[in-house]
């Protein structure tokens, strides 16, 4: 049998699975083998499905199961959409009535279906949908768009919005990705927009592909230029992938020069950035303020009531601007459960569980009973990471290993404790996440880093967070006048650069002047330790009179100790 719902049309024999392996032919029809099963739900943000112009900064359910119709080196949702045949024990069977109960009380305008491919369970994402739209509730979904016309037109009396992921422009590209060619998604975007569905198109940035992204506004421009074109800028998720991945100068020098082809153009997943504002064609005022929310994702921060600028221009988009509130309600990035996934990995792997369908069910294991979920809301703290690693030692029948992780990292932690309890003053610092203007907030590991290697964190003591301080301004950086400034996060900038941004904004504080800014991005501090080599090489900072530790050597202690503990 011929599966037609996306343009692979997999010749699926009989009790046999297609590519991606959501799909079954079961005497002679193509079946779903997991219907209505759902790996994700939980609330997120129109701007991390992400929807810009669409009910900007409102609330929608998100749902997502399992499995994906392309195979895209470095995606970050691999864990999800490559390895279905392992995930599917923790998949939780919810009606669409369920559903819909679930929306109703997280507050949600509507259902999207997002993080994996909907095509692969259109009909779980149709009976949810068309109990939606019954129910008064707004439909959308996040797709590579390489469904079949007739998939497609299924779901179209549904839709009300849909963001289409480009992988770029041309067939080579989308051959890499496993498709035949990109026809069928432009196809689909037209079909979307005629239709009077909201669509916006995500389009990916790898360095060196930039014909790509100008290729994919050409075809968008072609449909129309009022189309929202969001730029995703690439993040390595292995380190032999770091070349492809641009950093924010030329992923803002790329937005500007779109301008040419579409009316509007945004760029994510590069923090600081004001390329995720919605301006004013007219005057230039800021009509919409966003800033970087996770891969994928962002937030909004501001807004001119109901996006009427001074000047009279009305800003482009469906449905009413949700006012900004301090304490609206919560929502996740898009990605937070694909990424606490991947540490989990990186902690089965240094005690020594490397087999795929092993670490897959110990991470089903860890989601199905809802530790991960309880992660996310506990402090960053090293009670907490060793608590996880005794917890997946249990797990993985592997306790010495864990005692032996857990009692070197106890050994290491104490010698710095007990060492700078000598120390003549404690360095008060401000730690930064890419941007002199994006403090980290109080919870992140960092700012314990710098507490436990004889610091004052101003963040932790202006108890900076999400919802207060996702950014600062130079004058409020002046007067808070750090002696030390720490960058971290991921695409740092270097050091020259960092300081001619500070020259830029007018930051003149103590750390600036006496050039005591400090990039930890040292290349050992990786794998599960790696924040342990950063408490070191903070303290070598802030106490060069009592820390000298070679951070190579250290690292090649850590290597050792986990080799020993897997053996």
């Amino acid at each position: 049998m011929e599966c037609r719902y996306c343009e692979r049309a997999c010749e699926i024999p009989e009790q046999m699975n297609g590519y991606c392996r959501m799909y079954r032919n079961e005497q002679g029809t193509i079946t779903e083998n997991h219907p209505d099963a759902y790996l994700n739900i939980y609330p997120v943000a129109s701007e991390s499905i992400p929807m810009l112009h669409f009910y900007p900064n409102s609330v929608f359910l998100l749902i997502s199961t399992i499995g994906c119709n392309f195979a895209c080196e470095g995606c970050i949702s691999e864990f999800q959409t490559t390895r279905p045949g392992t995930l599917q024990d923790i998949l939780t069977h919810h009606t669409p009535e369920e559903i819909l109960a679930m929306a109703r009380e997280g507050g949600c305008r509507g259902i999207t279906f997002c993080l994996n491919e909907p095509a692969v369970s259109l009909p779980t994402f149709l009976r949810v949908a068309q109990a939606a739209k019954k129910e008064g509730f707004l439909v959308g979904c996040s797709s590579n768009g390489y469904m079949t016309p007739g998939a497609l037109q299924s779901l179209l009396p549904y839709l009300d919005f849909a963001n289409i992921g480009l992988k770029g422009s041309t067939d080579e590209r989308y051959r890499e990705c496993g498709a035949g060619s990109a026809a069928p998604v432009f196809r689909n975007v037209r079909a979307l927009h005629e239709a009077g569905v909201a669509v916006e198109v995500s389009t990916m940035y790898i360095r060196g592909r930039e014909n790509e992204v100008y290729g994919a506004a050409e075809h968008i421009r072609a449909i129309s230029p009022a189309i929202p074109f969001q730029v995703m800028r690439f993040v390595a998720t292995h380190e032999n992938l770091t070349a492809l991945q641009p950093d924010r100068k030329e992923g803002e020098r790329i937005c500007r020069e779109l301008r040419r082809y579409v009316d509007h153009v945004y760029l994510f997943n590069t923090p600081a950035t004001t390329e995720l504002d919605s301006r004013c064609p007219v005057c230039g005022t800021t009509l919409i303020h966003r800033v970087f929310f996770g891969p994928m994702a962002a937030r909004v921060l501001s807004c001119q009531p109901e996006g009427v600028c001074r000047c009279g221009y009305r800003f482009p988009c469906r449905g009413e601007i949700e006012p900004v509130t301090e304490n609206g309600p919560r929502v996740l990035g898009g990605y937070r459960s694909v990424m606490g996934a991947q540490f989990i990995t990186t902690i089965l792997a240094a005690l020594g569980v490397t087999g795929e369908q092993e670490v897959d069910r110990l991470c089903n294991t860890v989601i199905a009973n809802g530790y991960l979920g309880a992660l996310q809301d506990m402090d960053d703290s090293v009670g907490t990471f060793i608590g996880m690693v005794y917890y997946l030692g249990a797990l993985a029948g592997r306790e010495a290993e864990a005692k032996c992780i857990t009692d070197y990292v106890q050994r290491a932690v104490r010698d710095v404790k007990d060492r700078i309890a000598g120390a003549a003053d404690s360095p008060r610092v401000y730690a930064v996440f890419c941007h002199p203007l994006s403090p980290a907030y109080a919870s992140k590991f960092v700012n314990l880093l710098v507490g436990m290697a004889g610091g004052t964190s101003l963040n932790r003591e202006q108890d900076f967070t999400e919802s207060r301080n996702a950014e600062y301004t130079a004058e409020e950086l002046n007067r808070l006048d750090p002696d030390v400034i720490l960058i971290t996060g991921h695409s740092l900038p270097p050091l020259d650069e960092f300081y001619g941004t500070c020259r830029e904004l007018g930051i003149r504080c103590r750390a600036i002047a006496e050039q005591r800014v400090y990039i930890l991005d040292s290349e050992y501090a990786t794998g599960i330790l790696g924040w342990l080599i950063s408490l070191m090489d903070v303290a070598n900072i802030l106490h060069p009179e009592i820390f000298r530790y070679s951070l190579a050597d250290e690292k090649a202690h850590m290597d050792l100790v986990i080799a020993r503990s897997s053996e």
